[in-house]
């Protein structure tokens, strides 16, 4: 325990900075669009609640990290018989390797929320890398997830989104996964609405990833 513990910091600021570029990443419409990959060498399958869908040209999945984004399955096909939400945010999920299985995972969730409440925590959440353009409004727990209430006033390039966003933590076949559910600004969310929506798609995750991953 000791020694995940000490890379808690570490581990988690990779892991927060991948979703960090997401607001500069393209929201597409007449896309690819996908329900769900697998990624991590097939480790882990990635999918979202109804009416998402991957946007597999924004898709990043490499052996040290991989990285998805989803949009409304409408918008990323082209078609609107594809569905989606009526109040539609912009989730993303990276997985990273090396997690502790998940009660341990979520022993560690103090150490975290007190590194996410720090300077170098709120930078590693920050789209600009900078600790002053965070807030950390909430950090709770339930079931082995870690969820972060976080307000980032820092400027996005890229499809226009909500300051306040709701992240997730959690442990999946042996990988880090951290999910986000932003809202767009001209689609705005309540602050509800987006824990909504991210508590739906970590039961989609862990859904789609029961059991024991792939041999090897």
């Amino acid at each position: 325990m000791s020694t995940w513990i000490s890379k808690a910091g570490l581990v988690a600021s990779v892991c927060l900075a991948l979703g960090a570029c997401v607001p500069g990443a393209p929201l597409l419409s007449g896309g690819t669009a996908t329900r769900a990959i697998a990624v991590s060498g097939g480790a882990v399958v990635v999918t979202g609640p109804q009416g998402y869908c991957i946007d597999r040209s924004a898709v990043r999945d490499r052996p040290d990290a991989a990285f998805v984004l989803f949009g409304t399955c409408a918008a990323l096909s082209g078609s609107a018989s594809a569905g989606q939400p009526a109040r539609p945010a912009l989730l993303t999920a990276a997985v990273l390797p090396n997690a502790p299985e998940a009660p341990a995972l979520a022993a560690s969730f103090p150490v975290l929320a007190a590194f996410f409440r720090s300077a170098p925590g709120r930078a590693a959440l920050s789209r600009s890398g900078k600790g002053e353009a965070v807030e950390v409004l909430d950090v709770t727990s339930k079931d082995d997830v870690l969820f972060l209430h976080v307000k980032d006033s820092s400027a996005a390039t890229g499809p226009a989104v909500d300051a306040d966003y709701w992240r997730a933590v959690l442990a999946l076949r042996g990988r880090m996964v951290t999910l986000s559910a932003l809202g767009l600004k001209d689609r705005p969310l309540s602050s509800s609405e987006k824990r909504r929506v991210l508590e739906a798609l970590v039961a989609q995750m862990r859904a789609a990833n029961a059991g024991p991953g792939p041999a090897g």
